[in-house]
């Protein structure tokens, strides 16, 4: 129903999507702990007379994949991977989480409590509804492992990459579909169900089996339905970059459990609201499925606008000693037959002169890079934009992703990206170049786009 699919659309930005400020304060926060890391690992060293040494930071979870939500019931997180070289880290996971505790301790007057350690990580609390969870790996050149009960091989960025992935084989539906189930698992403060990864992965199954070009209510219903049948048969749930089963506890089961109960308390109204085709039926029972009055409230809707931007240093480590050539092309297409473009090449990340051109929704830019660096490497581009519209219309973006084809469908092994000159505004494309797991080059082109 187009009516009802407008509203979860609105219902996502106004209420579900946190907020960029609360994104800003999250990543402030984890900057300032990786920072008194830092200092706490260097005050150690001078005291114990021992050398070590955080080699890189990672942020991972929700940020890093953009699926946080606006909880009412819950803390704001951010998860973070402090990498160690394996030399350097040799103990037991228990003394490993007591060492990371000891390089805190310096700065625990600053926190609601002292650091915590968790199963998979060490917890640092703020009074403000925060939280910063450390997860600690050590690497042995391109092998990690991480520090839970046991040491356990895992890369820090494979799930960030395999979600990225995902999200652009089903055009951003996995990111939406997660936020609004994660939303749904924190409607109630009594409620103790599973995380966020768990219910991505969920999600991601569903996304295979069904149509994502369906409207947005009617996607969100498929995936429902086809969670509690995939819970009600086997709830073993695997990590998808290595296989590992990931509810292995008895309360890690009840709380998956719990949230395929919950699913079925509400699906029921769903599906005979559905059946009805009747609309007052449906935007109620949405009403109750999320615990809000959003869907029959004639209330003026609040503006919020998503901030989805991804930073490569989160992911990748930067390396700039090798010395290279990296500019990024663009050619203007006008339309989208490859064969038909204008013949014109413009290069100008050096310099900054933003390239000028008019808002024509049929033509499209094809972004590519001329480089002296050797393959094999892969790309990653930022999209950015910026000005009134983009706000308006909630299409700022700024996710790291693949590239594509110029009939839209993404191709993560190619070394373009094709945009739509959609709206005004001083927009503008980067490109990094990743080798040996590393951003080695990067450079940015500027679009200002006209009415």
């Amino acid at each position: 129903m187009k009516k009802i699919s407008v509203i979860i659309d609105d219902f996502y930005s106004d209420e579900v999507i946190l907020g960029g400020d609360k994104i800003s304060e999250l990543i402030d926060k984890k900057n300032k702990n990786i920072e008194r890391l830092q200092d706490g690992i260097k005050k150690y060293n001078e005291e114990s007379n021992s050398n070590y040494r955080l080699i890189e930071n990672v942020t991972q979870g929700s940020v890093a994949m953009c699926t946080t939500i606006d909880p009412e019931y819950d803390d704001f997180d951010i998860d973070v991977g402090i990498i160690f070289n394996k030399d350097n880290i040799s103990y037991s996971t228990d003394e490993c989480k007591d060492l990371i505790i000891s390089f805190l301790k310096p700065y625990n007057y600053l926190f609601n409590k002292n650091p915590q350690k968790k199963k998979n990580c060490i917890r640092i609390n703020y009074e403000e509804n925060y939280h910063v969870d450390l997860a600690i790996y050590r690497k042995n050149g391109d092998f990690y492992e991480h520090c839970g009960e046991r040491w356990t091989s895992r890369n820090p960025r494979s799930i960030n990459k395999w979600f990225e992935e995902k999200n652009l084989e089903y055009n951003n539906r996995l990111r939406i579909m997660t936020r609004l189930l994660k939303y749904f698992a924190k409607s109630r403060r009594e409620w103790k169900l599973c995380g966020g990864l768990i219910i991505t992965i969920l999600v991601a199954e569903q996304l295979e089996k069904i149509s994502i070009n369906e409207s947005l209510d009617v996607v969100l219903l498929n995936v429902i339905r086809g969670i509690i049948n995939r819970l009600n048969t086997n709830i073993i749930i695997n990590n998808p970059t290595n296989g590992d089963n990931i509810v292995t506890t008895g309360k890690s089961q009840n709380l998956v459990k719990g949230f395929r109960d919950k699913l079925k308390a509400f699906v029921t109204n769903l599906n005979v609201s559905y059946d009805l085709n009747d609309e007052n039926m449906i935007r109620k029972s949405w009403d109750l499925f999320f615990n809000t009055k959003y869907f029959t409230s004639q209330n003026e809707k609040k503006k919020k606008t998503e901030n989805n931007e991804m930073f490569i240093d989160d992911l990748y480590q930067i390396d700039r000693t090798t010395p290279c050539n990296f500019e990024i092309r663009c050619q203007r297409f006008v339309s989208k037959d490859p064969n038909n473009f204008i013949k014109s090449t413009h290069i100008n990340c050096k310099n900054g002169e933003p390239f000028y051109l008019n808002v024509n929704r049929s033509h499209m830019l094809c972004f590519s890079v001329e480089t002296n660096i050797s393959k094999p490497y892969s790309l990653l581009w930022k999209v950015k934009n910026n000005g009134a519209t983009a706000y308006n219309k909630n299409e700022l973006r700024g996710e790291l992703c693949c590239g594509n084809d110029i009939s839209r469908v993404n191709n993560l092994k190619s070394d373009f990206r094709y945009e739509t000159i959609d709206f005004e505004g001083n927009h503008y494309v980067e490109c990094y170049l990743i080798k040996d797991n590393k951003c080695i080059a990067s450079a940015k082109f500027n679009v200002n786009i006209k009415k």
